[in-house]
């Protein structure tokens, strides 16, 4: 307590410690000597190029544009729901249009363009 009240009268004049130095040595059981004659400085980035990820070697981007297949009957049955809407919307849609384009082609192959346009039929 009496720390606390000595650190708030002072206005934060007393700091905390510096954290500890970095010093990596090679054991000497260890036979690999990676790290012999190189400062810490180079040590450090050498471990830092080393354990670097490759951003586009992660499994989120190589599956980002790939679609995954999905085994489950309940998806497949989904899907079909969904092809079978579309379809049936798109098939209404050109299924109106067809007597229109019969009469179309049948009046450009008969030379016939009253067909084309029935007033009061």
């Amino acid at each position: 307590m009496y720390v606390f009240l000595l650190t708030l009268l002072l206005g934060g004049i007393l700091t905390t410690p510096a954290p500890a130095r970095l010093y990596i040595m090679p054991c000497i059981c260890y036979h690999n000597k990676t790290f012999t004659n190189m400062t810490q400085d180079q040590i450090i980035s050498y471990l830092i190029k080393e354990t670097a990820i490759q951003a586009n070697e992660t499994s989120l981007s190589l599956y980002k544009l790939k679609s995954r297949s999905d085994p489950r009957a309940s998806s497949f049955v989904i899907g079909l729901v969904g092809i079978g809407i579309m379809g049936g919307v798109f098939g209404t849609l050109i299924l109106t249009d067809i007597p229109t384009l019969v009469r179309h082609i049948y009046a450009a192959l008969t030379n016939r363009h009253e067909l084309l346009y029935r007033h009061g039929a």
